[in-house]
C-alpha cells in the first residue's frame, strides 16, 4: 500500500472518530479513538448472525431440492 493510500484510509477512520493520530516530526502515531469499535463490532456481529441464518436456510432449500431431484430420477 502506498503512503498516500494509507493516509486516505487513516483519514477516513479519523473522521469517523475511530482513531486519533499524532504527528511528531516525520512520525505519525495512530491510536484507537474515543469511540473505540464496540458499537461497530456489535453491529457487524448482528448482521453476521442474520446472514448465517439466511445461508443456513438456503443450504436447506438446496439440499431439499437435490433430494427431490434424486427421488424423481
Amino acid at each position: 500500500m502506498t503512503l498516500t493510500g494509507m493516509k486516505k484510509h487513516v483519514g477516513v477512520l479519523e473522521q469517523a472518530g475511530l482513531v486519533t493520530t499524532q504527528k511528531v516530526g516525520r512520525v505519525r502515531t495512530c491510536r484507537l479513538g474515543h469511540r473505540r469499535l464496540e458499537a461497530e463490532a456489535a453491529w457487524i456481529e448482528g448482521h453476521r448472525r442474520l446472514w448465517d441464518a439466511r445461508f443456513d436456510a438456503l443450504d436447506a432449500v438446496v439440499e431439499d431440492s437435490k433430494r427431490q431431484e434424486t427421488a424423481d430420477d
